[in-house]
């Protein structure tokens, strides 16, 4: 009885077994089919891989490209901006300029306008006096004439005529020559403004030669106004120092006569380039070292030498 019911158990064990087998069997059938399609199906992922890698590149590509081209419109659009700032200072600083040089013409015609009104005035006045004198020395003139007449050499009374003639039409050739050397002492100055103006136009100091062009302008009126004074003076024989001991008509008269005009002519003479010389050599000597100053003071800004040799030679020719 033991015996049929340990049968029976180990019978009952056995049939549990088996069926686990059977049952782990068809389990692993089962597995082994559900397997079979997903190894079945892992060779078509590659592809989409390799689609999905190639559209990210593309994506990338396209962005790149993208963000390239707003690189280069912001360059173009910066480099535009860029040229209008330009254009637009240059055409600030054109407006300026052309300002600047209207203004300087404006002033140089201004100044040319004073330049040539002073000049006339200084002639007219120089005239002026020129006619004074010679209604003073007319006079003195007609006693010279009469006096020369008492000559009986006719030949050497035409020379003491001409001598007493050109002695007078001197001091009227020197002041004349003094004036326009005055004049181009003036033309000088002017150009030495101009180019003192363009420097001040571009930021330099142009003070000492604004204070050298202003000294060499006193200097020039002050020569202008003693130019004027010695045209005014008359140099005609003084009859009343030619005198004689005896009648002209006589050898010893004619012989005293002689002498004592030979006299009062190297007087005239003497007198007369006394004074010239001392114009020359003071007033007019004055001035153009004054003017040289000034030349010399505007040589000293730097950037103002070009092209001053004509003026330098003008300044330092008289």
């Amino acid at each position: 009885m033991r015996l049929l019911r340990t049968i029976g158990i180990i019978g009952s064990v056995a049939a549990l077994l088996l069926s686990a087998g059977i049952a782990f069997a068809e389990e692993s059938t089962a597995n082994t089919d559900a397997v079979v399609p997903v190894a079945a199906s892992r060779p078509a992922v590659a592809p989409i891989r390799v689609e999905v890698k190639k559209a990210a590149q593309e994506r990338a590509e396209d962005l790149r490209k993208e963000a390239q081209k707003r690189v280069e419109t912001a360059r173009e659009e910066a480099k535009t901006l860029l040229e209008t700032k330009r254009e637009e200072a240059k055409a600030v600083m054109e407006t300026k300029r052309e300002e600047a040089k209207k203004l300087m013409e404006t002033k140089r015609e201004e100044a040319k306008a004073l330049m040539e009104k002073k000049r006339e005035e200084a002639k007219t006045l120089m005239e002026t006096k020129r006619e004074e004198a010679k209604s003073l020395m007319e006079a003195k003139r007609e006693k010279a004439e009469k006096r020369l007449s008492d000559i009986k050499d006719k030949a050497k009374q035409e020379v003491a005529q001409r001598l007493a003639k050109q002695l007078e039409e001197l001091n009227s050739r020197w002041t004349d020559r003094f004036m326009d050397t005055l004049d181009r002492y003036v033309s000088v100055l002017q150009k030495i403004q101009n180019r003192a103006d363009i420097a001040a136009d571009a930021g330099k100091d142009v003070v000492a030669t604004t204070a050298a062009i202003q000294s060499a302008n006193t200097a020039i009126e002050t020569a202008r106004a003693s130019v004027i004074a010695q045209a005014a003076k008359t140099y005609v024989l003084d009859t009343a120092a030619i005198t004689t001991t005896t009648a002209t008509t006589t050898d010893k008269g004619q012989s005293e006569l002689m002498k004592n005009l030979k006299t009062a002519f190297q007087n005239i003479h003497k007198t007369l380039f006394k004074d010239l010389y001392a114009l020359r050599d003071g007033q007019m000597t004055d001035a153009r070292k004054a003017v040289q100053s000034a030349l010399q003071t505007l040589g000293k800004i730097p950037g103002v030498n070009e092209g001053s040799s004509a003026t330098s030679t003008a300044a330092t020719s008289n």
